[in-house]
């Protein structure tokens, strides 16, 4: 480090010299944003389902939804309890394909923002919520494209 009066010399001469700034420290905020921790219900395969609730698993139209897609995909919602796992964990360790979320407003407690169109190695997909696929007939038409599209049931 320069005295004062060295760098006045220095500055006389028109030297300029690189001082070390401080480092940057990120503010620290009060609220830490926990993850949102999953319940995985029974099922099968490379499909995950996550809705809002573990009633909506058990629904009619959870039902009607499972032998659209031709088997028993794996159901999850938002839980708290010990034996719950976090997204990409269950993503990992299961090897789900793809994952989809019933509804904007529950994919975004998961993520900040829009939600990636990958998680790992697993497509997400966006689906409308089961309240309003229950509804609406639109809301079933997009429920169907999505599933087409995303690849979960075969359009053969």
């Amino acid at each position: 480090m320069l005295s004062d009066r060295q760098q006045a010399y220095l500055d006389a001469m028109g030297i300029g010299v690189w001082n070390l700034r401080e480092p940057v420290v990120p503010p620290v905020t009060d609220a830490a944003v926990d993850p949102v921790l999953l319940k995985l219900g029974p099922g099968s395969g490379g499909i995950l389902l996550v809705c809002a609730a573990d009633t909506d698993s058990a629904s009619r139209l959870a039902n009607d939804i499972n032998r659209v897609l031709g088997g028993a995909p794996v159901w999850a919602w938002p839980f708290d309890g010990a034996d719950a796992v976090d997204l990409g964990n269950a993503v990992a360790e299961n090897l789900f394909t793809t994952v989809a979320f019933f509804g904007k407003a529950l994919a975004s407690r998961f993520f900040a923002g829009e939600p990636p169109a990958h998680l790992n190695s697993a497509d997400l997909v966006l689906l409308p919520s089961m309240q309003d696929i229950e509804s609406e007939v639109a809301a079933r038409r997009v429920l169907w494209a999505s599933f087409c599209r995303s690849g979960m049931v075969d359009q053969g």
